[in-house]
């Protein structure tokens, strides 16, 4: 009967003062502690407070600077394997759960101000910068936070918990500062500390934005560092596997497309053997993906390069029977959306 009064007082309250979530372990369950030899492996102590910033300033293509208040937002668990890279090997962090407040929310309610909006409306080649106050920063694309299948993957941790290994019992060392963890990560290059500002920004470019091209795919495919050309493809590579994934196909303005297969060799066999994979690019390397027609989107390197979960884009090529996939075109693979797969693609940019 307590549980049922504790139950009832919390539905009141929120229906009272008309919370949309409520931070408390009878519904999130995220804090509870369980004994060793539970079922639950990712609770076994209970979490560390990591401080830092109470709140984040947001600028960039706004019509003005927003301050937004952490603690008015809730929180989400991310759970990662912490690794780094340390010269041609990796540096094992640790394996911990992180709680904080996902980007996605942070960035939700900010009203943005597209430079490119007369020509360009969608917001698919905007992508973000995040800094703290040592000068350091990590770039996400947009997609990223509100495209993909996991909008919640990507937060600013509040506290941390150590999964501990059952037989070693060994306990990592706990960072002590909040810092981002971007849970989709191989190494963690991007979980910088102390953030303190997010710059939102879209690709720049020479553009030309044709929306009814004569010929909308293109015989060959640019992939260039800046203005210089590192490679031109005619077709995918040979030694690359073809790999073929089953989806649901849906678009964020159109809805349902229906069931599609696509076909195509992982991005990241290309592209790692030609962009640079240190520690600084991993953690600020912007790409643009454009497509004859001017329709562009952006990605960050760590998301087609540095992906933990095995959802790099597909490069496709001679797709067929859908106008824009004669030649080449790319599959979003990790997006609930269809906006990012960019047909009649023509050319790759590392920023």
């Amino acid at each position: 009967m307590k549980s049922k009064s504790i139950i009832a007082l919390l539905i009141c309250s929120a229906a009272l003062y008309g919370c949309k979530f409520i931070k408390a372990d009878i519904f999130s369950g995220s804090t509870l502690v369980w004994e060793s030899g539970a079922n639950n492996f990712f609770n076994q102590e209970p979490p560390t407070t990591l401080d830092g910033a109470e709140e984040i300033i947001v600028k960039g293509e706004l019509p003005e600077d927003q301050v937004v208040k952490l603690k008015s937002l809730p929180w989400h668990s991310v759970t990662v394997r912490e690794t780094v890279k340390d010269g041609d090997s990796a540096k094992f962090l640790g394996t911990f759960r992180y709680d904080g407040y996902a980007l996605a929310d942070i960035l939700s309610s900010v009203k943005i101000d597209k430079k490119s909006k007369e020509d360009f409306y969608p917001p698919v080649d905007l992508y973000i910068e995040v800094k703290n106050a040592k000068g350091e920063s990590a770039v996400f694309s947009w997609g990223e936070l509100f495209y993909s299948s996991d909008v919640y993957n990507i937060i600013i941790a509040k506290a941390a918990t150590r999964v501990i290994p059952g037989k070693t019992g060994e306990k990592w060392n706990l960072p002590g500062r909040m810092k981002i963890v971007a849970g989709g990560d191989m190494f963690a290059e991007r979980n910088i500390s102390d953030p303190v500002e997010i710059v939102i920004r879209s690709l720049e470019g020479k553009f030309v934005v044709n929306r009814d091209p004569e010929k909308f795919y293109s015989s060959e495919l640019l992939i260039l560092k800046g203005d210089s050309v590192l490679t031109v493809l005619k077709s995918l590579p040979d030694e690359l596997p073809l790999i073929s994934r089953k989806t649901i196909y849906y678009g964020h303005g159109m809805g349902y497309k229906g069931p599609r297969v696509f076909t195509g060799a992982n991005i990241d066999g290309v592209l790692s053997t030609l962009y640079p994979s240190d520690k600084t690019s991993l953690r600020t390397g912007l790409v643009c993906i454009e497509a004859v027609d001017g329709y562009r989107a952006s990605f960050s390197l760590s998301e087609l390069i540095n992906r933990i979960d095995g959802m790099e884009p597909l490069l496709m090529y001679g797709m067929g029977g859908e106008k824009g996939r004669e030649s080449f075109s790319l599959y979003a693979s990790q997006d609930m959306f269809a906006d990012r797969s960019v047909k009649g693609l023509s050319k790759i940019t590392l920023y």
